[in-house]
């Protein structure tokens, strides 16, 4: 489920009792940093900090002969030492620059936006996007920081940040919580803007909702994600983004049938959608139906070889005993606590074992620890850790990533044994 809006696809996992899978974020063509109220809802999808200082006087001056750089300015024709255009002729311009893919055009444009007025929320909003197309995340976060310590309120640099957090900086949970709190601020903001509706504010409702909809679902929590993401379509409703995030809600809250009709909604609009045939393939695995899926999976890979690799697909038997291989390299310790369960291989989940939570656990799980932690049920309760050979698979990239992995969500789910939540195994790093 993750694509980014406006940026590169991006693989998440979780582990048990948290989805674990491949997740897109949602994904579009590059919005335009401008902030007109009427720009289109595609922009949600597929959207400096150089405030610059004056240099410390000194009277000494410095060694050496450090490189002087040309100051760029907005237009052309315009020499450094020329007067600055008007504040409107150069966010107007930025925002042209940056719809036809010239970036650098549009931060230079932005950066003498917010030299002639540093308190333009728009200028440093502007920067702020321009840079994350660059790939400077940092000042990007910089960026949008400063705009919004101007107007921590403002709806159109809340969605930009937000979908800085959720879909470009490297992905964690911090990051995601904290682009859903940028999202679910510009809701409320526009909500409250309803006695004082802006031209265009659904597009903009809608692109709020849509991030708000991705983070929730790469969090784990798609009960909460299908209402935002319900309300993302009502004001869009030809928005194929959240078309796909709403099916990958309902494919995490095993909804399978819903989940089949909502990729193949997507894919009739973006035929080409390599997340959507992934996911498709995953859906139509689940409903028994192997031959499509397997054909689907394949054009996923082929469609974008980067992102999906061939999986690393051991046979029953050798994945059995790679499992017990890398349990032997456990402590002794946590042997002893693995003796007390028993320790099974399967290829995918049951469905029984994703029900039984509310909301469902996510299919793509990597292990399951299925029974009450020591100490809350007698000893001889049963107890068992599943570990999931095909979503393994799909996880990882080579055999030795495969045994890492066994590894690690064998720890993970220990940690569980011994009645450990999800927040305290990821403070250990068993995520």
């Amino acid at each position: 489920m993750r694509r980014s809006l406006r940026s590169p696809i991006v693989l998440l996992f979780a582990l048990s009792f948290g989805p674990w899978a491949c997740k897109p974020k949602s994904a579009s063509p590059p919005a335009s940093p401008s902030r007109s109220e009427d720009a289109p809802v595609a922009a949600s999808d597929p959207a400096q900090r150089s405030a610059m200082r004056a240099p410390q006087k000194s009277s000494t001056p410095p060694s050496g002969d450090p490189a002087v750089h040309t100051l760029k300015r907005c237009f052309d024709e315009d020499a450094p030492g020329d007067p600055p255009r008007p504040l409107d002729a150069l966010l107007d311009r930025a925002a042209e620059l940056y719809d036809h893919g010239d970036f650098p055009g549009s931060l230079a444009c932005a950066e003498e936006a917010s030299r002639v007025e540093p308190r333009s929320v728009e200028a440093h909003h502007d920067r702020a996007a321009a840079l994350q197309e660059l790939g400077r995340l940092d000042e990007a976060e910089s960026a949008f920081a400063r705009a919004l310590a101007i107007d921590p309120d403002d709806p159109e640099t809340l969605a930009g940040a937000a979908d800085l957090y959720i879909n470009r900086l490297p992905p964690s949970n911090d990051h995601t919580e904290t682009g859903l709190e940028y999202a679910r601020r510009g809701s409320r903001r526009m909500r409250r803007a309803r006695l004082h509706p802006l031209a265009g504010a659904r597009g903009l409702q809608a692109r709020l909702a849509l991030l708000e909809g991705q983070a929730l679902n790469d969090l784990g929590r798609s009960r909460e994600a299908l209402m935002r993401l319900d309300a993302s379509l009502a004001a869009a409703p030809e928005d194929v983004h959240a078309r796909y995030e709403r099916a990958v809600a309902l494919f995490d809250l095993c909804r399978f049938a819903e989940a089949k009709r909502g990729f193949q909604e997507v894919l009739r609009k973006s035929p080409h959608d390599a997340w959507s045939h992934h996911h498709l393939g995953l859906t139509l695995e689940r409903l028994g139906d192997e031959a499509d899926a397997a054909r689907e999976l394949a054009r996923a890979r082929s469609d974008d070889p980067d992102d999906f690799k061939a999986p690393v697909m051991l046979g029953a038997t050798e994945f059995r005993a790679l499992v017990d291989a890398e349990a032997r390299t456990l402590t002794s310790a946590e042997q002893r606590d693995l003796g007390r369960v028993e320790l099974e291989t399967a290829d995918l989940p049951d469905l029984a074992d994703l029900t039984a939570e509310e909301p469902p656990l996510a299919p793509t799980i990597l292990g399951l620890f299925r029974g009450a932690p020591l100490g809350e049920a007698p000893e001889s309760e049963p107890r068992a850790i599943v570990i999931y050979r095909k979503n393994l698979a799909r996880a990882v990239g080579s055999r030795s990533e495969l045994a890492e992995q066994v590894r690690t969500t064998l720890l993970h789910e220990l940690g569980h044994l011994r009645g450990e939540d999800d927040d305290a195994l990821r403070a250990q790093g068993l995520e």
